[in-house]
């Protein structure tokens, strides 16, 4: 199942190509991050020579990436222009795909929403899903009136790990069917593929809190539970991509079935499903049956059964981001996801009251728990980042492995 571009374990020899690439990307990541620089503060961010940044602004202005404004005057030498991201210089299209419907977000390069669209359905199988996935892709691509040249990738987030079904998949059918290669025959642009705590965390890291952030956890709150580990500016997969499945973590012995065949896992008392567990038959089988979500944002933290939910999911959340901070020491926890702003405002505070929320790094700092900046269309703003992510951000993992068989 392809993923969000995974590295080779090892790269030979000298790839020139690729190194252009990456200081492409580096270019662009400077002026991400500091709006307004001039090519010589883009030089001394860098550290590229003077006649490469020369080049590569250049190239990067003319394909519309880049805008230069009107010359500053500086106290000495030459009035300099200040360079910014062209927000229209591309776009990319985003994914939030359930068993029971997808939406989509288009959005440009500062991840600013264009346009959206949703569509229901029920439980397709694989092959059927492309095909509506590429219909949407060129319907909302047409409506905006919008070159398809432009359009830099499509993102798609998915509940559990990619590539298999399960209790948070989509539906069965969907085993290793790698849906990277499947939309990819069949559009001409890059297609990247990640579960939608993974995509969540990409998004927060290009346009949210974590922004100046290069270890954080994203604990995604859907229907399941998971979490987007990013590390030294890399989200990390594991052997099988499943790494951040923190929602089946046992925390309670001899507690709630789940559906994996075992008792007690951390999202059975830390999810939507446990969320309407607490309200009664009626009014849960409504809340399921809501797709759109609309009846989940109409709850307030005042409602009974939500404040019963709270009080019990709080210590379970507490136990778990004293275990990721133990484990991955981390600068910040993002908590984000599929639930109403107010209810995640209130599950914080909850935290807060608990001692045990007072986590700890391994070196005894207090370890930082804060809402991300989502909406309940996170995840497909989240895959919308994904080639947003690939276009902007410097691959330094395999350029490091590139110094190093040059070496």
């Amino acid at each position: 199942m392809a993923k969000m571009k995974k590295q080779p374990k090892s790269v030979t020899g000298t790839n020139l190509l690729h190194a252009k690439n990456h200081n492409r990307r580096a270019v662009l990541d400077a002026v991400r991050r500091h709006d307004g620089l001039s090519r010589a503060d883009i030089t001394r961010i860098t550290n590229l020579s003077a006649q490469t940044i020369s080049n590569l602004v250049g190239e990067l202005e003319e394909t519309g990436l880049l805008l230069a404004g009107e010359p500053i005057r500086q106290k000495r030498g030459q009035p300099a222009r200040p360079y910014r991201l062209n927000p229209d210089g591309g776009y990319a299209i985003g994914f939030q795909l359930t068993g029971t419907q997808f939406d989509a977000v288009l959005v440009n390069l500062l991840g600013e929403e264009r346009a959206r669209i949703s569509q229901q359905f029920n439980h397709p199988n694989p092959e059927r899903a492309v095909e509506l996935l590429i219909e949407a892709t060129r319907k909302i691509i047409a409506d905006c009136g919008l070159d398809p040249a432009r359009n830099i990738g499509i993102g798609i987030a998915m509940p559990g790990p990619v590539g298999i079904a399960g209790p948070t998949g989509i539906a069965p059918g969907w085993e290793n069917f790698d849906i990277v290669a499947a939309m990819s025959e069949k559009i001409d642009c890059p297609v990247f593929a990640e579960n939608d705590a993974d995509a969540a965390a990409i998004s927060e890291k290009l346009y949210g809190n974590a922004r100046t952030l290069e270890n954080f956890v994203y604990v995604f709150i859907g229907y399941g539970l998971g979490a987007g580990l990013f590390m030294d500016n890399q989200i990390i997969h594991g052997t099988n991509g499943a790494a951040g499945e923190i929602g089946h973590l046992p925390v309670e012995p001899h507690g709630r079935d789940c559906p994996c065949g075992r008792k007690g896992c951390l999202e059975r008392y830390v999810s939507l499903l446990a969320l309407y567990d607490e309200f009664d038959a009626a009014d849960r089988d409504a809340l399921l049956n809501d797709t759109t979500l609309n009846r989940l944002a109409q709850l307030s933290p005042d409602d009974e059964p939500v404040k019963r939910w709270i009080k019990q999911a709080a210590p379970h959340l507490a136990t778990a981001v004293q275990i990721l901070g133990s484990m991955l020491d981390p600068q910040a926890v993002m908590l984000g996801g599929l639930l109403p702003a107010s209810i995640l405002d209130a599950l914080l505070i909850e935290l807060g009251r608990l001692e045990s929320a007072g986590s700890r790094t391994p070196l005894g700092n207090a370890l930082p728990v804060q809402a991300g900046v989502g909406n309940l269309l996170s995840a497909a703003m989240g895959a919308a980042a994904l080639p947003i992510y690939h276009e902007l951000v410097p691959d330094f993992q395999n350029m490091l492995k590139i110094r190093d068989a040059k070496g």
